[in-house]
């Protein structure tokens, strides 16, 4: 490799290096979102269970299960 090259090398494992750390960047929020999503689920569902009203299981579908 001559000089030209290895610059070349150099500076795409920078710019590869600067994507993958914005990458995990914005990894890291999605899960932190997806953390809070769960939470406010879980909330409603707890608050939903407190009314003393037994909701009927059903499938995603609609479907009575059992």
């Amino acid at each position: 490799m001559n000089e030209q090259q290895v610059n070349e090398l150099l500076n795409a494992l920078k710019a590869q290096t600067k994507a993958q750390t914005e990458q995990a960047a914005a990894i890291n929020r999605l899960a932190e979102s997806n953390e809070a999503l769960v939470a406010v689920i879980y909330q409603s569902m707890v608050d939903d269970e407190g009314d003393g009203e037994v909701m009927p299981q059903t499938y995603l579908s609609g479907k009575p299960r059992g």
